[in-house]
Parts: structure tokens; sequence; C-alpha cells
């Protein structure tokens, strides 16, 4: 993650947010990355690392909605920059972002602890076509 890219004092609440996610203080570091997308809403790994945090403390409908706005803001930055790259004469294409692979794997993991199998098992085959081994072994676990 590139902390040059982010707004002025959201680096300071990444970084507290991700301390507070190796200290097992999942509620704080929450609390920190909340701070950091009030900051820079546009700034997609806020929304990624909340998530995952919401997924440690089960708040499962936290994880989809964060992953699914992390997802959005992915896909609009890629779209940019293709915009970009076109009016300067270049051909960048939108490429498969290994992020998806884990955004479509927290989302799956959270609907399948939600007791929902058959959109889980959607989620997490999306994330293993993105290349997420981890996503095809809960599947094969799962998918029996």
């Amino acid at each position: 993650m590139k902390l040059g890219s982010f707004k002025n004092g959201a680096p300071e609440y990444i970084v507290k947010g991700n301390n507070k996610m190796l200290l097992g203080d999942f509620k704080g570091a929450i609390l920190e990355f909340t701070k950091a997308i009030i900051i820079d809403p546009q700034f997609p790994h806020s929304y990624t690392n909340r998530g995952a945090a919401k997924l440690e403390i089960h708040d499962y409908e936290g994880v989809i909605e964060d992953c699914l706005q992390a997802v959005k803001l992915h896909f609009r930055a890629e779209v940019e920059a293709e915009k970009k790259a076109a009016q300067n004469g270049l051909k960048k294409s939108v490429h498969s972002n290994p992020i998806y692979a884990k955004l479509y794997s927290m989302i799956g993991t959270a609907k399948l602890l939600m007791g929902n199998r058959e959109e889980a098992l959607v989620d997490l085959n999306s994330a293993r076509l993105l290349g997420n081994q981890d996503a095809y072994d809960i599947m094969k676990i799962y998918s029996r």
C-alpha cells in the first residue's frame, strides 16, 4: 500500500489501525480505519482493512458492505487510469487486481458464516478464479 496516495492525516490512522490489528484490538482498529475513511473516503484500502477487522469481530454484514465499497473504488481507480492512459495515447488495459481475490474471499467467508452457503460459494469461486488458493480450499470443504 502506498502511503503517499492518502490525503493528509489518513496514513497515521491506517498505520495505527494495522498495529491494532496485529495486537488483536479489532474494535480499536475499526475506529482507526474509520478515521482514515472520514479523511479520504475514496481510498479503497481503508475499507478493505476495516472489513478484515470486522470479520474478526463477526460483523459479517459490515464485512460485505466494506468489501463491496472497496471493490467499487478499486474498479473506479482502474477505469480512471485507463482513461488517462488513453488520453496520453497509451494503451492500458484494466487488469485483474489481486486485491479483488482477497475482497471476494472475505465476502464469501462472511456470507458462509452468516449461513448463506450458495451465495458464499459464488463469491468464493470468484476469488478462486482471481487466484486465491485459500478460497478454493474453503470451497472444497463447504461444497460437500
